[in-house]
């Protein structure tokens, strides 16, 4: 369980990013950091080892080594002494855009986007909870036909997404049959189509009929789904 001096920390990582970073590139570093480290951090220790670890190497990897100096040092600063003086002043950077995904498509009004992980696990729900944050996303998971069912129903969501990369327990037939019965302003997705659970629910898909599907490679980075929650999101 996440301790609560551990939760605030890891909200104020996030911050420190997007005082840093445009909104979309802090929620890519932090999601690409999670997913690296395999967990949320649990305590203040591993709050420091993350930002020290998985965090500072992906901002050098996509930023550059510079930044990662500054944002080492502005993370030092707020979580080790508690001075949050100047970690809101952006950082320049210079790095190729990402390909947009966004299109005409259906927002919420400062609401937190309403998203279903269809997963064996909670990770990726919980790593997209805590790189957007609860103000912006709103995402739970369920595994099953019924249940995935009942939620759509029960939650309204705007973004429907498998995570092949930890397949559920239904057959693709019966998520391809669901996906087909979605209304028209929810997004189905799948992540991590270079699986082999990934790759035959687009087979299958395919079989029945469903055409409005997104499918997402998770070796090719988060960018292209946060763009697609991040553009249903009226702030």
């Amino acid at each position: 369980m996440l301790q609560p001096r551990a939760q605030q920390e890891v909200h104020i990582v996030r911050e420190v990013l997007e005082g840093a970073f445009s909104p979309e590139l802090a929620t890519q570093l932090m999601f690409e950091a999670l997913q690296a480290v395999g967990s949320v951090p649990r305590s203040q220790q591993e709050v420091l080892a993350f930002c020290h670890g998985p965090l500072a190497q992906i901002v050098e990897d996509l930023v550059g080594g510079e930044a990662r100096g500054v944002v080492l040092a502005r993370l030092d600063q707020v979580l080790v002494r508690g001075d949050v003086t100047g970690t809101d002043i952006p950082i320049d950077v210079d790095i190729d855009a990402e390909p947009s995904l966004t299109m005409v498509m259906p927002t919420v009004w400062r609401e937190p986007v309403s998203v279903l992980s269809v997963s064996s696990t909670g990770d990726f729900a919980e790593r997209l909870h805590v790189a957007l944050g609860a103000s912006r996303v709103n995402v739970v998971t369920v595994d099953g036909e019924a249940e995935v069912r009942k939620a759509v129903f029960q939650r309204s969501p705007l973004l429907v997404v498998v995570d092949a990369t930890a397949p559920p327990a239904m057959e693709r037939g019966s998520i391809a049959a669901v996906f087909r019965g979605l209304p028209d302003n929810v997004l189905p997705v799948v992540w991590g189509a270079e699986t082999e659970y990934g790759d035959g629910l687009a087979n299958a898909m395919q079989v029945a009929g469903v055409a409005n599907a997104i499918s997402l490679r998770f070796g090719e980075g988060i960018p292209a789904f946060m763009d697609l929650v991040l553009a249903r999101y009226q702030p």
